[in-house]
């Protein structure tokens, strides 16, 4: 079997071995194993001529039943001597399979109670017949079996390859293959039960910052015992590699298959298994749950996982239950704990990095819907349009409008020909309504307490590429959506709730000076996720600062104006603010060295909420820039 000798031609030697049904003959012998070791032997021996012969072989009659019984004999033992062999043998087959999909029809077969059951000359009723022809139907995939079996090896190599097999079959696009695999092989359960156990050893006292820095991914093993940073290392990264195993299946398998394994993964294991533990009110008993969820999010990427990891947060389809899942991590946003607050706003960015139709729906849009925090007495909907559609942008500042960019920072010319040419604006002088919803934000904090004109690019432009880009991905992504292209202009007159999830975040945009740094860093994260949804009710409510609200009405406007009143507040306690807001923001950046004994601990929460509020403001005039120019 010598590389160089390979011919397309059947020779002498090969005629012989197919007639002669030698390779049954090994089976056998390596079936006994007698002499001792030559089981072994056949394995490598199926191996090599699987591998090197270029002859398509496995369809033979005399090639694939000797096969198909080998099969049968990988994973029969633990621990087998011969396991890394077996392991050789089962993935060549799989890679033969790749390579040629309509050969797996050979190694399906009927199972043996649909033979006998089959076998029956005569049925009673009709009912009968029917049965045992669906069953005579039934086929079993040995393959899978044997590669679900060796998975559990302690050599993690062997156990690796197996997946690697797994995935394989898991991929090819015939429809028998699938359905066996689904209906005739524990393959859903043999996945589901290693997430189940896996998530059984995590540790259930844990910092959650310690979790959401642990990096895994699935083959990718090179953390031992004796080097893990902290216990529960090893446990966390093989749970975070299972999942991102089941990321790979799913993106790779047949569609029956992706469908099913997502479906598994929450009836199985999400529900059963995660679900009581993030609903319990102990924070020690939830702090960690939460914890593993929210990093799980980070790493699903499919669009078929992160659909059904929203359903489970939101309990679409699911019966109605005592206690919503979704309305207590919501709440939980707003615990007085800094730990579970700042965990469960990350949880929800998390899950809003790669949003679905679902999440956006159950956290603000059906609450939005209904324009119902719109005073429809003071809006003409003719004369003016939600998104301004009508009108276009000067990029240069006007008379009007100085604060387009700090006066210590002017805009450079290549920049502003860039977007110019970039949005095709016009040339004329009077600010458009766009620029006075940008000169809105960008003036919103008082010039006495900005401390970003000492930059090279201290204006608004530094987020614009980023929101341009943002933008038109998230647009893409939400192009199928049943969104309508206007807002409702409904004579409403129902009380508006904005919904727990922005009342939440705009309660803790009015308390932002008396938060963490990294609380306020994600609490603006999320509120510039939620404003680059392409929807208008979402855009208006949001964004637009000028639309007539109804009385009583709290927005994102109603929030900075509450949050300004206290900064105004504290200013006034604050000596040589300007000094101080400036070394705070040099050491943010990393390049101040110089001496901070003059500001307090508070002071030090303050200042670093109001350099916050300075970049959310320049990030928000951004959004709503790209926004105008790009859809609306």
């Amino acid at each position: 079997m010598k590389s160089s000798k390979m011919t397309v031609a059947t020779g002498p030697c090969m005629e012989y071995l197919l007639h002669h049904k030698l390779l049954e003959t090994l089976y056998t012998i390596g079936r006994a194993d007698c002499p001792p070791g030559m089981k072994q032997k056949v394995l490598l021996f199926f191996t090599s001529l699987l591998s090197k012969i270029k002859q398509p072989l496995l369809p033979h009659v005399n090639v694939f039943k000797a096969v198909h019984k080998l099969i049968r004999v990988c994973g029969e033992i633990k621990a087998s001597p011969t396991e890394v062999e077996e392991m050789q043998f089962l993935c060549t087959v799989c890679a033969k399979l790749k390579a040629h999909p309509h050969v797996v029809n050979f190694f399906l077969e009927l199972t043996p109670n649909s033979r006998s059951y089959a076998s029956v000359k005569e049925a009673r009723s009709s009912a009968a017949n029917i049965s045992a022809k669906a069953d005579s139907n039934a086929q079993e995939f040995g393959l899978v079996d044997a590669l679900l079996s060796m998975s559990y090896s302690a050599d993690s190599r062997v156990a690796m390859k197996c997946c690697e097999g797994l995935i394989l079959l898991t991929s090819l696009p015939e429809d028998a293959a699938a359905t066996a695999i689904l209906d005739h092989t524990k393959f859903l359960h043999e996945i589901t039960t290693w997430l189940n156990t896996a998530y059984n050893h995590l540790p259930r006292s844990i910092d959650p910052a310690v979790v959401d820095g642990v990096e895994a991914r699935w083959g990718i093993d090179h953390i031992k015992m004796s080097e893990a940073a902290f216990p529960g290392q090893r446990h966390i990264v093989n749970f975070l590699s299972l999942f991102d195993y089941c990321n790979i299946l799913i993106k790779e398998a047949h569609s029956k298959i992706s469908k099913a394994l997502v479906l598994a993964i929450r009836k199985q294991f999400l529900e059963p298994a995660m679900k009581p533990d993030l609903l319990k009110d102990s924070e020690e008993q939830f702090i960690a749950p939460s914890a593993y969820l929210a990093k799980v999010l980070q790493f699903v990427n499919t669009d078929l996982l992160n659909q059904e990891m929203s359903n489970f947060i939101f309990e679409v389809d699911l019966e109605s239950d005592l206690r919503s899942l979704s309305r207590t991590l919501i709440e939980r946003c707003d615990d007085p704990s800094e730990m579970v607050g700042s965990l469960h706003l990350k949880l929800f960015d998390s899950l809003l990095q790669k949003p679905c139709e679902v999440t956006v729906y159950e956290l603000v849009a059906k609450y939005l819907v209904s324009r119902a925090y719109a005073d429809q007495s003071k809006l003409n909907s003719e004369e003016k349009s939600v998104s301004h559609t009508e009108t276009s942008i000067n990029t240069q500042p006007s008379p009007a409008s100085p604060s387009l960019s700090h006066p210590g920072t002017p805009v450079s010319p290549d920049l502003e020909t860039e977007y110019a040419q970039l949005f095709e604006c016009n040339n004329e002088n009077e600010p458009t309504p766009v620029t006075t919803i940008v000169n809105h934000y960008l003036n919103l904090v008082p010039e006495s307490i900005k401390s970003s004109y000492q930059l090279a690019d201290s204006g608004y432009e530094v987020y614009l590429n980023d929101a341009c880009k943002q933008f038109s991905d998230i647009n893409l992504l939400c192009s199928s959506w049943a969104w309508s292209a206007d807002c409702a202009l409904l004579q409403n007159e129902e009380e508006f709730f904005e919904g727990p999830f922005l009342r939440i975040l705009f309660g803790r945009i009015a308390q932002m000076t008396e938060q963490s740094y990294s609380t306020n860093l994600l609490l603006t994260s999320l509120i510039s996720k939620v404003a680059l949804l392409p929807h208008q009710n979402i855009h208006e409510y949001l964004l637009d600062p000028f639309l007539p609200m109804k009385e009583g009405v709290t927005n994102l406007c109603t929030a900075f104006n509450e949050l300004l009143n206290l900064v105004t507040v504290h200013c006034k306690n604050c000596k040589n603010i300007s000094q101080k807001l400036i070394k705070k923001r040099n050491l943010l950046m990393g390049v101040f060295g110089g001496d901070l004994s003059d500001i307090t601990a508070d002071e030090d929460r303050f200042l670093g909420a109001i350099i916050v509020l300075e970049e959310f403001c320049k990030e928000l005039a951004a959004i709503s820039f790209a926004k105008h120019h790009i859809i609306f």
